[in-house]
């Protein structure tokens, strides 16, 4: 119900600029609202998935709001607290923090650090205060110390922001070490840069250690920018010369117990998990794919004990039954991932370098070739397909008109960019005729999901898989696809989408309305009551007889 209403507020960007401007506006000294807070977050990530999947909604309200916030910024209405909040938002929301958003250096690094009001503040003071109150709350844990400066960072003017990296990355403790590796895959250039100059500035004092070497090595071919590349293999061949040897014979650190995957969704979304176990300790490592992106999201995350492991296991796995994975299977479609984020120049999440080493992924690099033939490739690299008859082919492709009863997740292959029915009459018959010009141009799309679940069922030995992958061999060489059946299927599934979507909310909506669509959205943001606790010795109060229902 809150992703539901956050999705419904972001088609009203009037009220979500509302909510942000209170955020934004948070008085010097006080805390920031957690429920508005929350409520913001969540609506900034759903407009963020309508925009990526081309639902015009989406951008309307992040272009509104962001305008909203820079104007009130250049009004000086923004204060540094409201900026902090604004910035921890969308960070969470996985969307760059507006480039307007930007307080005067000294008031917010004399904020964000703490320091007493007439300070004579300046970035290195105001790091080693931050970076004291990091500490003492991350723990033993670099993966928390890296999310709590991603929180911080993005708020921050860029020339700060390069000195702070740079100042961490040369920081003695060496939590700091693996921070500054997992920097390098950073959007922000500032954050790259100064990563890169104080892992330089480590490497000269004696303090880089054989592990992030190993580190480096690995996520060197992950890095997008050349230069950075460059600069990054430079920093190998110094740290070798120095006398610095990679150890490889290091044991991995977690046991790995179980591999599972979710299926393929709709928008080329996929989460792989990890079971990992340490002694007594349990953990998940996850990895969000997502067709267009690589690798979106990757973290570790603890797990108290093997039942709570293997019920978030069970919740990735849920709409395709079976779930299991190898981890064969899991390198392959994260070599794809990174081929696919370097193709389109987008950075890989940093997480994946915490994912890695806790996995002991040492050989992970990207693909030559992400492209659906070379998927294929992998599929069948005995060319076995290509060798069968036409009728044969023609059989395998058919049979994808009973994938659906047996794979819930095609259920949602819809397509949902507003652009595909621009100037088309409302008549069934239009609206299929447009949406069949559309696929013409979605074929690359639609193959490499349907090649990327081809490769899932293979490993997992399902009789289907060749199916797949030669319905993708089809749409990939230009066979029509109105002889394809999943292909009418997606065409009838985004129709009914569409007709289901196509109720507006009338706009001459009573006075007062906004404030109770807002009141409703805060009570659904808000915490479940907590049960009243009986006196010591007390009895229950006595239950009436249950009633039959009407």
């Amino acid at each position: 119900m809150q992703t539901e209403s956050a999705r419904a507020l972001a088609t009203d960007p009037r009220n979500v600029q509302a909510l942000a401007q209170e955020i934004a506006s948070t008085p010097a000294g006080d805390d920031p609202d957690e429920a508005l807070c929350a409520l913001l977050t969540m609506t900034l990530d759903q407009a963020r998935m309508a925009r990526e999947g081309g639902q015009r909604f989406g951008k309307r309200c992040l272009d509104a709001v962001s305008h909203h916030l820079v104007d009130l910024s250049r009004k000086g209405a923004v204060t540094v607290g409201g900026n902090i909040a604004i910035t921890r938002c969308y960070v969470r929301a996985g969307l760059p923090v507006p480039a307007g958003l930007a307080p005067d250096e000294q008031a917010i690094l004399q904020e964000t650090a703490s320091l007493p009001p007439g300070d004579e503040t300046n970035p290195e003071a105001a790091f080693a205060k931050i970076s004291e109150s990091l500490l003492n709350d991350v723990g033993d844990d670099p993966s928390i110390l890296h999310q709590a400066f991603a929180e911080i960072l993005p708020g921050i003017p860029p020339d700060a922001r390069f000195l702070l990296c740079k100042v961490a990355a040369a920081n003695p403790d060496t939590r700091f070490e693996q921070l500054a590796c997992a920097w390098l895959l950073d959007t922000s250039e500032q954050v790259r840069s100064g990563a890169l100059e104080g892992l330089t500035d480590r490497l000269a004092a004696g303090r880089l250690s054989p592990q992030a070497l190993g580190r480096l090595a690995v996520l060197r071919s992950w890095i997008v920018d050349d230069p950075v590349r460059q600069r990054v293999d430079a920093l190998i061949r110094n740290a070798i010369r120095s006398g610095i040897s990679q150890d490889r014979d290091t044991p991995p650190s977690h046991r790995i117990v179980g591999c599972v995957s979710s299926p393929i969704d709709g928008a080329g979304a996929q989460s792989l998990a990890i079971a990992l176990q340490k002694g007594r300790a349990r953990a998940i490592a996850m990895v969000l794919l997502k067709q267009g992106f690589g690798v979106k999201d990757a973290y570790v995350v603890p797990c108290a004990n093997a039942a709570e492991q293997r019920g978030l296991l069970q919740q990735i796995s849920a709409l395709g039954g079976e779930g299991d994975v190898s981890l064969d299977y899991i390198q392959a479609a994260l070599s794809f991932a990174l081929a696919e984020g370097r193709k389109n120049a987008v950075y890989p999440a940093p997480g994946l370098a915490d994912v890695a080493e806790i996995c002991a992924l040492t050989s992970l690099r990207p693909t030559q070739d992400a492209s659906v033939q070379a998927m294929l490739s992998a599929y069948d690299p005995e060319n076995a397909l290509a060798s069968l008859d036409p009728e044969e082919r023609e059989t395998l492709v058919a049979a994808s008109e009973d994938w659906p009863p047996s794979y819930p997740m095609i259920a949602n292959w819809i397509e949902d960019n507003d652009d595909i029915f621009d100037g088309t009459e409302t008549t069934s018959t239009a609206r299929a005729h447009a949406l069949w010009t559309w696929l013409e141009t979605r074929r690359d799309f639609w193959a490499s999901i349907i090649a990327r679940t081809a490769l899932l069922l293979k490993d997992q030995g399902d009789p289907e898989a060749p199916s797949f992958a030669m319905t993708a061999r089809a749409i990939s060489q230009g066979d029509p696809l109105r002889r394809i059946p999943v292909m009418a299927a997606i065409i009838d599934q985004t129709l009914e989408a569409r007709l289901a979507a196509s109720f507006t909310i009338d706009e001459d909506m009573p006075d007062g309305a906004d404030e109770d669509i807002m009141a409703l959205l805060m009570n659904l943001m808000a915490p479940p009551p907590q049960p009243t606790r009986r006196p010591p010795g007390s009895k229950p109060a006595r239950k009436g007889a249950r009633r039959k229902p009407k």
